[in-house]
């Protein structure tokens, strides 16, 4: 019997199918695509579009093609933070149309490991899986192998990533850099666990209450937030898709660098300092979801979760703010509850009483709403109950980044 997990793949998947295509095709054209003994050879065959590494070239240039690296060290208690020293994910690039196969190939089945892991191995509950289907078992398994397999006989290197001249003896190596994504999104991970996990939220509402909690709670400070492709972080590998194609980078001193000046606001935080056109791609995405989903529209869907992106985004200017001189609010015009939020001669009173964060909710709202419809000008659409719902929902829920 097939693995409960592939089936509620392919029900997924011919579900979304169904959505997209509405009336176009037939219903039964669809279903039979979705058949295993149909979908997983021609699965088996795009495998090849595809190549698991753990340095992708793309991250520099979307463009750059390179050999498919996966390198893989030991663990060393050396205090470094390399691979082998951290528990990262593998990356998949290539034809992002082909995607989907990478995600059947992640499965978890019963027995906790994956569809890949059990091809590697040639397991018997794989081939038991694949029994019913026409096409010989050897020959899925190769197709699907493929995925890490280098597609370059040769070491294979491009100009369009960066390099650099590394001093060896009396003369030099050329190396190319290449990026460490399962590391740089562990990193991501970790940071927003330290910001948003539950026993951070407990311990700030202890503090709140002026209440001991063994553990406490960490702040990061000079967070600055790093995009990979666009609206299209697709394009560039599997694992920046997962994460929105943003990841953050921290302070490094030394040396330290010169900050970069802010605009102090003088009325009002969001109008002074929150620019929409620094969100320009955040709200075109947003756009385009709409005028294809219309009230069916997500914005808690990972790949449509432009709320918290922008939040992110938010956060450096918001303690770029805090580090100015306590009492720099104090000759401004702003509102007394955005003068609590961003100027630490108000830290104590942010932290005893948290009612003026309903209040910055509320402005975000409106700020997102304005924005959209001026970046989208006479393209923008009437906003509904719904999306607007969504909306005040999803800004609501992810409050606590803007503490």
């Amino acid at each position: 019997m097939l693995d409960n997990a592939i089936q509620a793949f392919l029900l997924e998947r011919k579900a979304a199918k169904l959505k997209s295509l509405g009336n176009k095709v037939p219903d039964s054209h669809v279903e039979e695509s979705f058949l295993p003994e149909n979908w997983i050879p021609e699965a088996a065959k795009r495998a090849g579009q595809l190549s698991l590494v753990s340095h992708p070239s793309k991250f520099t240039h979307p463009s750059a093609k390179t050999s498919s690296i996966v390198f893989k060290s030991a663990f060393v208690a050396d205090g470094f933070l390399r691979s082998g020293n951290v528990d990262a994910e593998l990356d998949v690039f290539g034809n992002a149309a082909a995607l989907d196969v990478y995600k059947f190939l992640s499965l978890t089945l019963m027995d906790g490991k994956t569809v890949l892991e059990h091809l590697e191995n040639d397991t018997s509950s794989i081939r038991a899986q694949f029994s019913g289907i026409s096409t010989p078992f050897e020959k899925l398994r190769t197709n699907f192998l493929a995925i890490k397999r280098d597609k370059f006989p040769k070491v294979r290197t491009s100009g369009q990533v960066k390099q650099v001249y590394f001093p060896v003896e009396d003369n030099y190596h050329l190396l190319s850099i290449l990026t460490p994504s399962g590391l740089i999104f562990a990193l991501k991970d970790r940071v927003q666990a330290l910001r948003f996990s539950d026993e951070t939220k407990q311990a700030r509402e202890a503090e709140k209450n002026s209440v001991f909690h063994s553990k406490g709670f960490d702040e990061i400070h000079d967070l600055v937030v790093i995009g990979f492709g666009g609206t299209k972080p697709q394009n560039i590998s599997v694992l920046n898709n997962k994460f929105h194609g943003e990841s953050y980078l921290l302070t490094c001193i030394p040396p330290q660098l010169k900050a970069r000046a802010i605009s102090i606001p003088t009325s009002d935080f969001f109008k002074n300092s929150a620019y929409s056109s620094l969100n320009k791609d955040g709200f075109k995405v947003f756009h385009r979801a709409i005028t294809q989903e219309g009230d069916y529209f997500s914005l808690c869907h990972d790949e449509n979760n432009i709320i918290h992106c922008m939040m992110d985004a938010m956060v450096g200017r918001i303690w770029q703010l805090r580090q100015l001189e306590a009492g720099w609010s104090e000759k401004t015009q702003l509102p007394h509850y955005q003068k609590v939020w961003l100027d630490s001669l108000f830290t104590k009173e942010r932290t005893r009483d948290e009612s003026w964060l309903s209040l910055i909710v509320h402005d975000f709202v409106l700020w997102f709403v304005d924005g959209y419809k001026k970046i989208m000008g006479k393209d923008a659409k009437v906003l509904s109950e719904a999306i607007m719902r969504e909306i005040r929902t999803l800004i609501e829920e992810n409050k606590d980044g803007l503490l």
